[in-house]
This record gives structure tokens, sequence and C-alpha cells, in this order.
């Protein structure tokens, strides 16, 4: 009798091991792929928002940095620019969900709109990240009275 007949159970046994182990492996990297491909898409997405913001900023040089955001909130086209600091906040929140870093851009796109940020009626965030930048800019970049009274 050869040796192969001999261990053949514990032959096979091992070969079922290894090709469990190998599927195993299999279904982790497919996993890991799907995983890798959302968080890819994710951050293109938020990439997007962001450069669809920026579109939106050239466009609107009097939204993007308003001599005097007050002002614009008062008048007509005040739905307006709240609509240009809500899609501002979009992309923020956006980047800031998958990747880290971008807290000191938005804090300087926050910036140029301190009149409307620093006022009572000024925006706080759907989400804790954009929360945490917007508080961090009203803590630092506000006067200690309200604007836009």
């Amino acid at each position: 009798m050869s040796w192969f007949a001999r261990h053949s159970a514990a032959l096979e046994a091992g070969a079922t091991l290894v090709t469990a182990l190998v599927a195993v492996v299999a279904l982790l990297g497919v996993k890991w792929q799907l995983d890798e491909a959302d968080r890819l898409s994710a951050l293109q997405s938020a990439r997007e928002a962001y450069r669809g913001h920026l579109v939106l900023a050239v466009g609107a040089p009097d939204f993007a940095a308003p001599a005097d955001g007050c002002a614009v909130l008062a008048s007509a086209k005040g739905g307006a620019y709240r609509a240009f600091v809500d899609h501002l906040l979009y992309a923020a929140e956006q980047m800031l969900s998958v990747e880290a870093g971008w807290e000191p851009t938005f804090l300087a796109e926050i910036a140029g709109h301190q009149d409307y940020f620093c006022s009572v009626e000024g925006p706080v965030g759907d989400s804790d990240a954009v929360a945490a930048v917007i508080s961090q800019f009203r803590s630092s970049g506000c006067p200690a009275k309200p604007t836009c009274q």
C-alpha cells in the first residue's frame, strides 16, 4: 500500500481546509474591494460638490465675497445668498465626512461670510463636523455682539 493511500483521509482534510481558507481570503478581498469602491465614490462625490460650489462662487462673486453681508441678507437676493451659503455647507459636510484636513479650507470660506455666520439667524450646520467648524469660527471670528440685527 502506498503512502498516499494510507494518508488519503488526512490529505483530503488538509486540502479541504486549504480550500476553505482560500475562500475566506477571497471573501475578505471582495469586501475590501467593495469598501474601497464606496470610499472612492464618496470622495469623488464630495469633490464634485466642492467643485460645484467653486463654480457657483465664480458665477456669483457678490455672494462669494459680499462687501456687506447684512445688506445682501436684507435685500431681495437674501434667499439666494442663504442658498449659496447652504451649498457651501453641503460641500463642507461632504468633504469633511470623507477626507481629513479640510477644516482650514472651510474656515477660510466661512470667514468670507462673517456677517451671516455671526448673526442671530446664522446657520448651525446639519452634521457634527460642519457644526464643529462653524462653532470654531464663531468662537474666534465673531464679535461679542451678533451682526445683522
